[in-house]
């Protein structure tokens, strides 16, 4: 009961803060799980509770998705969870971590170098997809990819949300697949959905509260100091192992 009650908690908090912002609850609440859930089972854990509550988000902010982009990006995430899926548990995961890092800062300041206004979403939804089975939150690497300077902040925040919806449910068939069941952290999971639902709610309203250009300067310092934290977490890594 007291599992259910802190992550219950915690959920409410990041769905609160990923639906006012875009990114950045999931990458909290895996750091959370990871000290209170067995390792064997955190991702996939976390993937179904990701699920639900970008489920969630999507529901408050149905109308303001962007389909023609999210109908090719699902067709290049079913492709990329397909081809990824066999090699999901044996990936290692600390050098995933360094590149997704150096990528995300790349990608947030630097954005021109890489032409991702020319990424076609099929493509970044097989490549982005294919790593949340590895590495578990990705949501800062597809934010990073989303032409987010031709869309309003709503759209960002409604498309990120439908594109995760997407990656989360493939991770869930993928682990399912692989015969990892989470049938016994159903209480969590019901409680952890209750809770995301209202903490989106609430970070909706705080959303229209936000000006345009100081959400895009928002989301800009929480990628980065998102993708630092990936760098910093892959090198402690794989220090540790060479030691």
């Amino acid at each position: 009961m007291t599992l259910v009650l802190l992550l219950s908690l915690a959920a409410f908090i990041t769905s609160s803060i990923t639906a006012a912002t875009g990114i950045g609850g999931g990458v909290v609440l895996l750091a959370l799980m990871a000290q209170l859930v067995p390792p064997a089972i955190l991702i996939p854990l976390h993937g179904a509770a990701q699920l639900m509550s970008n489920t969630n988000r999507v529901l408050v902010q149905r109308k303001f998705i962007n389909w023609a982009y999210i109908k090719p990006f699902l067709l290049g995430s079913i492709v990329g969870g397909a081809l990824i899926t066999p090699l999901a548990l044996y990936m290692p995961v600390p050098v995933g971590q360094v590149l997704l890092g150096l990528f995300i800062v790349l990608a947030t300041w630097k954005s021109a170098w890489l032409r991702l206004a020319h990424w076609p979403p099929a493509a970044s939804g097989g490549i982005t997809t294919g790593l949340s089975l590895v590495l578990g939150a990705t949501g800062p690497l597809v934010m990073s990819v989303l032409p987010k300077s031709a869309w309003e902040r709503q759209v960002v925040v409604g498309t990120h949300g439908m594109a995760m919806v997407i990656q989360h449910g493939i991770k869930v068939i993928a682990f399912s697949s692989l015969n990892v069941s989470l049938v016994e952290y159903w209480p969590l999971l019901l409680g952890i959905g209750l809770a995301t639902l209202a903490g989106n709610l609430m970070g909706a309203k705080l959303l229209t509260r936000v000006p345009e250009e100081k959400f895009t300067l928002i989301l800009n310092w929480l990628l980065t100091a998102l993708a630092l934290r990936l760098v910093y977490q892959g090198i402690s890594a794989l220090l540790t192992a060479s030691n």
